[in-house]
């Protein structure tokens, strides 16, 4: 039975009023230097169990645009994360049965929306992979899991990467 896998939720962020030219503007502890991908919380593999949150991953059409990110729940859940230009996204999944498909939806601040449908391929590591489409009529491709890097390291090389356009993208 799928048990994971989630779409992306993260908070939005508020900007400073007033700030002047000359001011660095720092949002929810963010400089210049931090990425809000780094502002996630700790994700940690715990199977069967609602804490559980593994890492998600997709590829929004063939451009290089992609989804990083993580899948927190069991049975079903959210997943919080940002696109590749720090754009944060938002969404709930819920699994499937036997012989159905989970879905998972997502709404990123962009205005981006996505749909999905997905096979789990571990049930304990939440190892899944997924297809859909977004509003804009880019094909969807995501993968999440525990092992979710180790899946996207091809045979030649020990760098994972991401198939999300021209040349393939890597990710750590």
């Amino acid at each position: 039975m799928v048990k994971h896998f989630g779409i992306l939720f993260f908070a939005t962020t508020a900007l400073a009023t007033g700030a002047m030219a000359n001011e660095t503007l720092r949002l929810d502890g963010l400089s210049p230097e931090t990425s809000r991908q780094s502002t996630l919380p700790a994700c940690e593999n715990i199977p069967f169990d609602k804490a559980n949150c593994v890492r998600a991953l997709a590829c929004l059409g063939s451009e290089g645009v992609y989804f990083d990110g993580q899948a927190h729940g069991w049975d079903t859940g959210i997943v919080v994360g940002f696109l590749d230009d720090d754009t944060a996204c938002t969404g709930e999944w819920v699994a499937g049965g036997p012989n159905t498909p989970g879905r998972a939806g997502l709404i990123c601040e962009n205005g981006v929306e996505a749909n999905i449908l997905y096979h789990t391929l571990d049930n304990e590591t939440g190892t899944v992979i997924s297809s859909g489409q977004d509003n804009r009529g880019r094909e969807i491709t995501a993968w999440s899991g525990d092992l979710v890097l180790q899946f996207l390291t091809g045979p030649e090389d020990d760098t994972p990467a991401l198939p999300c356009g021209p040349a393939p993208i890597p990710i750590s």
